[in-house]
């Protein structure tokens, strides 16, 4: 099966604009596909005619499908007419796949197919598992770009549309592929559902693009060595220099970058080596990233597909600005990617501050946190951090707890964590955290979290937590 919110650049952003502003009607009507019917199941209908439309240059030939949402299908080198994107079903391809819950997700009467009734509310970009595509509403097309507005299908039920849509811009340059992606979501259920890892894109590619290749050291940008993943299983990376590859024999393939991503999942199905767009052998890659999807929220994210050597891959990840080494995380408009376990906020629109209910939604867990996303920052560069905060509790202190690489989790022990005294009275301050010098802050750190000791959470019931920005400088409050 298939499976937010960063920009690569003002350039692109002015560049894609184009489309924006209204929407562009399809200049051939939607038809779906004649149903068919398979004993033993529900009513399916057969895998759509193709019908895609295509950018070219003298690097790279990308081609979208509009009988599979407008999801990338097609991506060769120029020159070649071999397709490395895996097309064996429509939880394949380059595509979007968003989750949240509840779990299981069921509507209109439909209940979701058995393998895959854990997935929740999944809507997906191509279509779902009985093959139906997702409805395309509006495209346009020119030289080096292409615009496309769908409304996907929930993977795990049948023929049944997801309350939110999906806008992809599709832009070639050079030997690249930069996509945008805007959800925009429209639920009547208003629950706040916890925070899951996304598809923000997944990629699957032929059974011959079969070698994982990445950089996960702590010395990114320098040309040390990279890494190569023998094994196949679903496995998430943290790549330091953002981005993860997909290679044949020959060393050559796609590469994944997302600016200041660390968090990528990649893994391998059916046997290496062989098969072609139409066969279950494939590689897949994932910008794995959390995300709290609100029942009325719009998110974007971008991406960009590097067609070449690992050399080519790697030069474009170095060529691009920096992903930042110190926090600097205003909360005015979005989450910043930050995200929540066993806790929620007050739900979007985002408007200068998390508002965080700072109590535990489930009582028989331990504790709860607010976390970053993924970082590569270096702790001898952060002496102190600010963080600009009111606090409405009886609680006298909020512990602020620290990862390392390697660690599968932010640990809860002295050498992770300092206790920060808070006064609990609802009013803004800035709480100055000397960091220099305490245990365990060394080396790189790789995310950050605030919960409660373990003394505190006694005075949880009812409490606030208002967060307006976390930094490496003072600011303003």
């Amino acid at each position: 099966m298939a499976r937010l919110p960063v920009l690569l650049s003002s350039v692109l952003i002015s560049a894609l604009a184009f489309t924006c502003v209204r929407d562009y009607p399809a200049t051939v009507p939607y038809t779906p596909p004649p149903p068919t019917t398979t004993p033993g199941l529900p009513p399916q209908t057969t895998p759509s005619p193709q019908k895609r439309l295509f950018l070219g240059n003298d690097k790279l030939r990308v081609g979208i499908d509009l009988n599979a949402g407008g999801a990338i299908t097609y991506l060769a080198e120029a020159g070649s007419s071999e397709n490395m994107v895996n097309n064996v079903d429509l939880g394949r391809q380059i595509q979007t796949s968003i989750y949240s819950g509840p779990f299981p997700y069921s509507i209109n009467g439909k209940q979701p197919v058995e393998k895959w009734k854990y997935l929740g509310w999944n809507p997906v970009q191509t279509g779902d598992v009985f093959n139906n595509p997702a409805r395309i509403v509006s495209y346009q097309q020119d030289q080096n770009r292409i615009y496309v507005k769908s409304v996907p299908l929930i993977w795990p039920l049948l023929n049944e549309p997801a309350d939110c849509s999906m806008e992809h811009w599709y832009e070639i340059q050079n030997n690249t592929v930069r996509v945008r992606c805007r959800i925009t979501v429209n639920r009547a259920d208003t629950t706040q559902y916890q925070a899951r890892t996304q598809e923000t894109p997944c990629v699957y590619l032929n059974g011959p693009w079969y070698r994982i290749v990445t950089y996960e050291g702590e010395q990114p940008f320098t040309n040390a060595p990279t890494v190569e993943y023998t094994d196949r299983d679903i496995i998430t990376r943290y790549a330091t220099e953002n981005w993860i590859a997909l290679l044949n024999d020959k060393g050559r393939g796609v590469g994944l970058y997302r600016a200041n991503e660390f968090r990528y999942r990649s893994a391998g199905f059916g046997t290496p080596k062989v098969g072609g767009e139409f066969d279950e052998h494939s590689g897949y890659l994932n910008s794995d990233s959390f995300l709290l999807i609100d029942h009325n929220g719009q998110y974007e994210y971008e991406y960009t597909l590097v067609v070449g050597g690992l050399t080519d891959i790697r030069q474009y990840a170095v060529s691009q600005p920096r992903p930042a080494t110190r926090p600097n995380y205003q909360f005015t408009t979005d989450r910043q990617g930050w995200y929540y376990y066993n806790a929620r906020d007050r739900g979007w629109p985002i408007q200068n501050e998390l508002a965080i209910l700072f109590q535990r939604e489930d009582l028989t867990k331990n504790n709860l946190g607010i976390k970053s996303p993924l970082v590569f920052w270096r702790a001898a560069e952060i002496p102190k951090l600010y963080i600009q905060a009111a606090f409405q509790t009886k609680a006298t202190s909020v512990r602020l707890a620290w990862r390392r690489p390697g660690e599968v989790d932010i640990y809860d022990i002295p050498t992770r964590s300092v206790d920060i005294p808070i006064i609990g009275d609802g009013q803004f301050r800035t709480y100055e955290v000397n960091m220099q010098g305490l245990p365990g802050w060394d080396g790189v750190i790789t995310q950050i979290q605030f919960m409660y000791p373990a003394n505190q959470i006694q005075f949880e019931k009812g409490s606030v937590f208002r967060l307006r920005s976390v930094s490496a400088t003072r600011t303003n409050g």
